[in-house]
């Protein structure tokens, strides 16, 4: 049999590991000593923490699948017209783009033209309809169809491998 004594003393100090680590953060919080500046960088323990809330998020909510649409110049071309008017800003047009807008942001907007996303298509649906909170990714699904939005995942899918007439349609309007 334990000695309570033995088994209290392991309670209060289970008890105050995790206490004094929450109560630190809450009254850090208050007392407004936390960095929130977007032009600072987070540290490696903040990246990290938030890096995988944010992973886990997605892949918690985002439904298994492929994108449903045709795999087809058609869907590339109209979902390049959409990327370009909504996305393109923030995330580039090109390797060559200047997107100073989205590396302003905190955190900075995947540079979409320049690095393959690891999110897969049904996941990448979902964080163009949802948004993510507290950065500048707005929840673009009251403004576009569920189509319109696998149109968008289709291009970004493709960035490294669309066809000239895809790559035009990305430029067109945009100056």
């Amino acid at each position: 049999m334990m000695n309570p004594k033995v088994v209290r003393s392991f309670i209060l100090g289970a008890i105050l590991a995790y206490l004094v680590p929450a109560l630190t953060l809450v009254l850090s919080a208050r007392f407004g000593v936390l960095p929130v500046q977007a032009d600072v960088a987070p540290s490696r323990l903040e990246s990290a923490l938030l890096g995988a809330a944010l992973r886990a998020t997605v892949a918690h909510n985002a439904t298994n699948g492929n994108n449903p649409l045709p795999a087809s110049n058609d869907i590339l071309i109209a979902g390049a017209g959409t990327y370009r008017d909504l996305c393109a800003h923030c995330h580039g047009i090109s390797r060559e783009s200047d997107n100073s807008l989205g590396r302003s942001f905190y955190p900075p907007a995947p540079q979409l033209p320049l690095k393959r996303t690891a999110y897969t298509d049904s996941e990448l649906f979902w964080i163009v309809k949802h948004g993510i909170r507290n950065t500048a990714m707005p929840a673009w699904g009251k403004l576009l169809s569920d189509d319109e939005i696998w149109q968008v995942v289709a291009v970004i899918r493709d960035f490294d491998s669309l066809s000239d007439s895809v790559s035009s349609a990305l430029r067109h309007r945009l100056q």
